[in-house]
């Protein structure tokens, strides 16, 4: 009888510690302070910065026109007939240079989430000189040689541009169009070997054309961005008119004679913005 008493005591003590022991409350693991994550860039809003780059003018083909006018009792000259042809094509042919573009730029930018959008101004020095000489020798007496020389030039260039890109964080990658606008001059002029004539014909213009291109630009800081980018701009012809003479006193005359001369760019540069 002591046994199953004792037997019993026990197994209520068990009993008891398994109902307290499953009445009391787990522990919690302890909290753990959220990693701080960084925002992404913002491209939004305005800014205005520099640039310095390369130009690589040329114009495509200008052309040159000479009049065929031989006055009444006088059998030859620069201009007679068979020399007009000669005469175009010596001044006719493509003209290329290599020049520093520099200067500055402002603009707006608008992001949702991936897409920028936004639109850019700039303006600053281009050097859009470039020249070519051609020759040739008269029809009626070949040892006298004749030549013509193109000029054409640009001091400086302004474009507004809208911008497309694509955010990656800091990373923007866009592209860009719009209007072109430069001082736009064209020089020509006329000499031979035997200083029978000479002429010059000149014509200067604000020109406005178009422009497009590309680029990359990095968020350094929260308010620098660098950038890279391309460059496309041409402007069409302008013309230059104006007469050959002759240097042969009372028998003198004048001959027409015009040019057509367009320029286009590419520009490589690279820039520094601060983000207002």
């Amino acid at each position: 009888m002591k046994s199953i008493l004792l037997r019993t005591v026990a197994l209520s003590a068990l009993m008891t510690s398994q109902a307290l022991a499953a009445d009391l409350a787990v522990k919690a693991p302890p909290v753990q302070a959220p990693v701080p994550v960084s925002p992404l860039y913002n491209w939004s809003g305005f800014y205005a910065g520099l640039n310095a780059g390369a130009d690589f003018a040329y114009s495509g083909d200008p052309s040159t026109s000479a009049s065929c006018a031989v006055p009444t009792g006088f059998s030859f000259g620069i201009f007679a007939c068979a020399d007009v042809p000669r005469v175009n094509a010596a001044g006719t042919g493509s003209m290329h240079r290599t020049g520093f573009t520099g200067g500055g730029q402002a603009g707006y930018n608008w992001q949702r989430d991936a897409l920028v959008l936004g639109g850019e101004v700039d303006f600053g020095a281009f050097s859009g000189k470039a020249s070519r000489s051609g020759g040739g020798t008269y029809a009626l007496n070949s040892s006298a040689t004749y030549a013509v020389t193109d000029t054409v030039n640009a001091h400086w260039l302004m474009t507004a541009r809208a911008r497309v890109g694509v955010a990656f964080d800091n990373v923007l990658l866009f592209a860009t169009g719009g209007l072109a606008v430069t001082d736009l001059s064209a020089s020509n002029s006329f000499s031979d070997s035997l200083s029978f004539a000479t002429g010059t014909w000149n014509a200067s213009s604000t020109k406005t054309g178009w422009t497009a291109g590309a680029g990359v630009e990095w968020g350094v800081a929260r308010n620098w961005t660098v950038k890279a980018e391309y460059l496309y701009v041409h402007f069409d012809s302008i013309n230059a008119s104006g007469f050959v003479t002759g240097n042969f006193g009372a028998a003198a005359y004048g001959s027409a004679i015009s040019t057509s001369t367009d320029l286009s760019a590419h520009i490589a540069r690279a820039g520094i913005n601060y983000r207002f």
